[in-house]
């Protein structure tokens, strides 16, 4: 039974916060996303901004680009996030820019070709970057996972592969159920954590990936949480023809 159509799915965040003390501030940055799951590109955008004694950054922007289906039956969408010069607390982390990648795929012919992995979206970081983090003061450790730094060839293998690599997905897997352990707990500050890779119910509970490159749990003396460079990207088949 042929696919009927196929169902695009990303959203792209430059930069989101939930303060609650000192004060309440709520933001959402440079938001942008599909809307009918349908191809086309949008973009957004947010200029410098600041709540003082608390953070500010020096702009972001966003684009999510869902490709129609091309010559070879490959449905593609490219989810992408930028931050610049990220301040918090009063230089206790600062990163001159933060950059996220996310690509999924879906293949046409994999649809009726009955292997597990014919029904499923392939999802992988795509040039992913964090350019001079410190925290307070020092460079931080590299805590991305092995898939946010391979090399455009790799991800492209993957992700139009006629099988997925065994390896790739063990890494994938690996960095998606590592990731509430994957953080840098600083004193009198609270929790970072570093390409927070996780699965959403979507429809008919098929997974939704979502990735933010930096994400904070404020703890002292600030309270409350906030993302940079964030995205989701999926998609999913549109079921057959009918009867």
């Amino acid at each position: 039974m042929p696919m009927k159509e196929f169902l695009y799915h990303g959203q792209a965040y430059g930069f989101d916060a939930d303060i609650w003390e000192p004060g309440t501030h709520k933001v959402n940055h440079a938001y942008c996303g599909v809307p009918d799951k349908k191809a086309g590109t949008y973009t957004g955008q947010q200029p410098a901004f600041e709540i003082p004694g608390v953070l500010s950054h020096g702009g972001c922007t966003t684009q999510v680009i869902a490709h129609p289906e091309d010559g070879d039956g490959f449905f593609r969408t490219e989810v992408h996030a930028t931050l610049n010069k990220l301040n918090v607390e009063g230089g206790a982390l600062t990163a001159d820019r933060i950059t996220l990648g996310l690509v999924s795929v879906y293949r046409r012919d994999w649809f009726d070709n009955g292997k597990p992995h014919g029904k499923r979206v392939r999802v992988m970081p795509y040039a992913c970057s964090i350019e001079n983090l410190l925290v307070r003061g020092a460079p931080a450790k590299d805590l991305l996972p092995a898939p946010f730094h391979y090399s455009t060839d790799r991800c492209e293998a993957y992700l139009r592969g006629d099988d997925p690599d065994p390896a790739v997905e063990t890494e994938i897997r690996n960095a998606i159920t590592s990731s509430p352990s994957r953080f840098l707990y600083v004193p009198n500050f609270g929790r970072i954590f570093f390409g927070e890779w996780t699965l959403l119910p979507g429809d008919d509970w098929h997974p939704i990936h979502q990735v933010y490159m930096v994400r904070m749990a404020l703890g002292s003396p600030q309270q409350g949480g906030s993302g940079g460079s964030g995205g989701q990207g999926d998609g999913s088949s549109g079921g057959g023809t009918g009867g």
